[in-house]
This record gives structure tokens, C-alpha cells and sequence, in this order.
């Protein structure tokens, strides 16, 4: 719920914002310049849908139509008042609901053509769809790692590379694990066909093509993973991930720590007394507790966090970016409200406990058979200490601490504290850490101090901003000599087609449009920081 409440409190913010300008304007004995209405619109369209205000980004969409960013004239305030009549009305009487915001596949498109990943990422995210989109090799490798996509989308003529040679690359590596791809080309000839096929394409599709068929056979690769995922990855009884799914995810955070140095942890509970239940309810009481806890923990787990039946009534949990003392927390909060929980049998109602032992994993290589040797001793240390606790595995000495700039670059001062705030929030292990500077223009940015430094940066970069637009400072910055230091994502308007192209093109390694959903934000910020670092 606590997104729901952020959320609260920005629609709040922007409310009173726009009541605020709108009392200023009306005090004033001054005419208003066209520019600071228009801004004034452009910037409520932008954010009244961010913060799930519908119903005003509807409105203000229809006056945004209605007025030219070029005009050079002065308004009076009846006619300004005229003019927002409708957004006034709106923030006068508005109740704000709050927005539920669901899980969404997601895809990665790889395409030398940014004219097409625009087209093709704003359909498909209309389709509920989460599209990351790229135009060189090493991006795409890049995010295939990072982001984990429920589909793989090739054009076969990448440039740099073949996009095929893509594809081989990734299965090599073991990377691709059940992702389904699908291959686009402008040669649909037979032989192009049967080399997709034979470099381990699902599905090819040849251009130009429909963009309906496009969705509907994406949507059937996505929904057939889901159903493996079920039926090859799933414990049958609780339907928590299985030991097979486990290593698998485990190999991958230990591929990522010799990476890009993340640590994670891994937890291991057993239930208390769970041969008693069985003895004295049955085992089909039993199975239900299984069944039980395993619905809890994945219910309130945190999202990216893997839950797996290990044998019997043993689990185990991988724990991304999360130290020995977060995962002690966590899993103890679980077991507080798991006790809360209450079971049926004939005999009456009763309820369980667990124990459970935590481990940090900072050594690169480091077996898994060692890794559950060293949770197994602190969950033995949690039993003989008396049950329903948690206890740690002292390990290694903790790394040392990296730090990553990031930069909000927007105008809008709501914006900027929106994303200070869900930046502020991030998982991070204990070895990283953030440093957030906030700027209303381009030029502020370019010029600050903070910039100079050889640390690496994430910078979040507004299109549209008064004395230097976001692609001119994303073309600044990429001709620095340090340019590789950057990590930048654009805030773009739906309309601005062709700056989401150039900004692509000038290297621009992620963009979202505005009104953008803050979980999608979180998430694809999660991802250029751990890249960034």
C-alpha cells in the first residue's frame, strides 16, 4: 500500500500546486504571458496521469490541442480563467481514488530502426505490456541481463552484429532459460527463415507486419512461458518455485555478483513441530500448512525475491540486493505474521510457527551446496535456541561501498520529488549507495559541481525543459569525454515521436513517456542503477 499512499500525497501536492498558480494569476494585476500558460498546461498533462489523476490529464490533454506553444501574446485573466475553467472546477471538487498498478510482462525489442521501436513500444505498452527497447548489441545484452524479459523480440540485421549471432550469444552463456524469441526481418525468404529457426527462434515474423498479429503472437509466447514457468519450475503442492528453479536463479545472482560485484542472501526456514501436525491432524491437514505458509510468503515477499519448497517441509528464499541484517528482518517479519495465521482441522483451530537461518553471499564461485551448509547451521542455531526465530550466519567482512549519482533533471517541481522520493526507496545492498541532486533545467545541470566528478551517474532527463532542452544536454553529455559514465534515461511527451528518436540515437539508454506509472519508473531505475554501478 505504500505506493498507493505516495501516490495520495502527490495528487495532493499537484492539486494544490494548480489551485496555488491559478490564485497568483487571478491576485495579480499583471497580464500572463502565453509561455507561462502554455507550460502551465503542458506540465498538468504530464503529471496528472503520473500521479493517477485520470480525469485532469483528460481534460488538460483537450486544452494542450487547443493551444500553440509558439504564440507570443499576452492574457488577461477572465480569458485565462475562461480558458481553465474546466481544471479549475476539477481541483475544487476532486476526491482522489487511489490506483492499484499490476505486474506486467515484460518484452525487449532489439532493432537497428528507432523510427520503429517508438511505434512499436507505444502500441505494445498500450496492450499493458512493460517494452524496453534497444538499437546496438551490447545494450540488448546488457538488459537481457539485467531486466530478465518474459520475451525476446531480434531484428535479424542489427547493427554491429547479426541479430542471430545475438541469439547464439545468449544461449551460449545459458542466459536465454525458457525466453522465448521471437525474430523480425525484412527478408522473409525461406533461408532467412530456417536460419532463425535453426539459431533458436519461437516465432518469426517478417516486416512490415500487422500490428494486431504482432501483439497476439507475442501475447501467446509470454502466456506459453507462464504455463512452463507452472509446469517445469513450480512445486506441484505449494506452488512455490521448485529446487530445479532455484539453482537456476541462484547461478544467475552468483553470475551477477563476479559481475557487477552484487551481493545477495539466502534464507532457509523449516517448520516447528510439523511431524506433530501431521500426527495429530492428518497429512492432508499437513499439506494445507504447506500449501499455507507457502501462499504467505509468497503474498508478502518482496517483488524479485524467490520463494522454493527445498524437501519436505524445508524452504529456501534468494534475496537480491539484501544484506545478512535485512534478510534477519524479513524473514522474521514473515514468521510474526505467519504465527498470526490460524489452521482448520476436526479437532479445532490451531496455528504454526517456523525457524529459519540467513546467509550474505559476497564470494564469488561460492558452491550453493556451501551456501545452504552455512543457512542450515544458523536455522540448526534458531531450533536449539528455542524455535520461531531467526538467526544469522556471521560470513565475510562486507564489501566496500560504491557510490552512483543520480540526477533528476526536470522542471516540474513535482516530478522531481516524486522520483527523488521513489529513488530514495530503492532495495540496495550494503556496499552501494545513492547520492540524489535534484535540477529544474539543463543549464543549472551542466554546470554544477556535482557533474565533474569521475563517479558513475544515472541521470533522468525531462525532453522539455526552459533554456536548454533534454537532447541537447543528452548530446552534451555523450560528447564528454567521460560520456561512458552516464547512464541516461528521457521523460519524453507521447507526442515527441521523433525527439524519442534522436534521443536513441544520440545514446539514450532508456526513455519513458510521460504520464509514466511510478512502479514502471522504480523499476526500470532499479535496473540503470545496478548497471550504473
Amino acid at each position: 500500500m505504500k505506493g498507493c499512499f505516495l501516490l495520495d500525497k502527490y495528487k495532493t501536492k499537484l492539486i494544490t500546486n494548480i489551485l496555488s498558480q491559478v490564485n497568483q494569476w487571478g491576485s495579480s494585476a499583471s497580464d500572463i504571458p502565453h509561455e507561462e500558460v502554455y507550460r502551465f498546461v503542458h506540465s498538468i498533462k504530464g503529471t496528472a496521469r503520473t500521479v493517477g489523476l485520470d480525469e485532469l490529464g483528460n481534460v488538460t490533454e483537450a486544452l494542450y490541442e487547443k493551444i500553440d506553444g509558439s504564440e507570443k501574446r499576452l492574457w488577461q485573466w477572465v480569458e485565462c480563467q475562461s480558458f481553465l475553467q474546466d481544471v479549475i472546477a476539477y481541483c475544487q471538487k476532486v476526491n482522489t481514488p487511489t490506483e492499484l498498478m499490476t505486474e506486467q510482462p515484460r518484452i525487449l525489442i532489439a532493432d537497428a530502426d528507432a523510427s520503429l521501436l517508438v511505434e512499436w513500444k507505444e502500441y505494445l505498452e498500450s496492450r499493458s505490456f512493460h517494452v524496453l527497447v534497444s538499437t546496438d548489441v551490447d545494450k540488448s545484452i546488457d538488459t537481457f541481463y539485467d531486466v530478465k524479459p518474459d520475451c525476446l523480440i531480434l531484428d535479424d540485421g542489427l547493427r554491429d552484429e547479426n541479430g542471430l549471432h545475438l541469439l547464439e550469444r545468449l544461449q551460449t552463456s545459458g542466459q536465454q532459460m525458457l525466453t522465448p524469441v521471437m525474430v523480425i526481418s525484412a527478408d522473409g525468404d525461406r533461408e532467412n527463415r530456417l536460419d532463425a529457426y535453426r539459431a533458436g527462434a519461437d516465432d518469426f515474423i517478417s516486416k512490415p507486419f500487422d500490428l494486431e498479429e504482432f501483439d497476439v503472437r507475442i501475447s501467446r509466447q509470454v502466456g506459453r512461458k507462464k504455463q512452463y514457468d507452472e509446469l517445469l519450475l513450480m512445486d506441484e503442492l505449494t506452488k512455490a518455485y521448485n529446487r530445479k528453479y532455484f539453482h537456476s536463479f541462484f547461478s544467475k545472482l552468483q553470475a551477477n555478483l563476479s559481475r557487477v560485484s552484487e551481493s545477495f542472501s539466502v534464507g532457509v526456514i523449516d517448520l516447528d513441530h510439523f511431524k506433530q501436525v501431521n500426527d495429530t491432524y492428518g497429512h492432508v491437514v499437513g499439506d494445507e500448512v504447506l500449501k499455507g505458509l507457502a501462499g504467505h510468503m509468497k503474498k508478502h515477499m518482496r517483488s524479485g525475491d524467490v520463494f522454493a519448497r527445498y524437501g519436505g517441509e524445508e524452504f529456501a528464499m534468494l534475496l537480491p540486493n539484501t544484506t545478512k541484517e535485512q534478510a534477519e528482518k524479513l524473514v522474521g517479519r514473515l514468521l510474526e505474521s505467519f504465527m498470526k495465521l490460524h489452521f482448520h482441522a476436526e479437532q479445532g483451530y490451531f496455528s504454526c510457527s517456523f525457524s529459519g537461518g540467513v546467509v550474505q553471499v559476497t564470494e564469488e564461485g561460492l558452491s550453493l551446496e556451501r551456501v545452504m551448509e552455512r543457512a542450515d547451521k544458523a536455522l540448526y542455531e534458531a531450533k536449539n535456541k528455542g524455535k520461531a526465530r531467526v538467526e544469522i550466519y556471521e560470513g565475510s567482512q562486507e564489501a566496500v561501498v560504491q557510490k552512483v549519482k543520480v540526477a533528476i533533471v526536470d522542471d516540474d517541481e513535482i516530478v522531481r520529488m516524486m522520483l527523488s522520493e521513489v529513488i530514495g526507496q530503492l532495495s540496495l545492498p550494503a556496499n552501494r549507495a545513492i547520492e540524489i541532486e535534484v535540477f529544474a533545467d539543463g543549464m543549472s545541470f551542466l554546470q554544477s559541481e556535482w557533474l565533474q566528478s569521475e563517479d558513475r551517474y544515472v541521470i533522468i532527463l525531462d525532453g522539455m525543459m526552459p533554456k536548454m532542452d533534454g537532447l541537447e544536454v543528452l548530446q552534451k553529455l555523450r560528447a564528454e569525454r567521460r560520456h561512458d559514465l552516464f547512464k541516461v534515461m528521457m521523460l519524453t511527451s507521447r507526442k515527441s515521436e521523433r525527439d524519442i528518436q534522436k534521443a536513441l540515437q544520440l545514446g539514450a539508454d532508456d526513455y519513458v513517456t510521460k504520464p509514466f506509472k511510478l512502479l514502471e519508473v522504480e523499476a526500470r531505475l532499479q535496473h540503470l542503477i545496478k548497471r550504473g554501478m
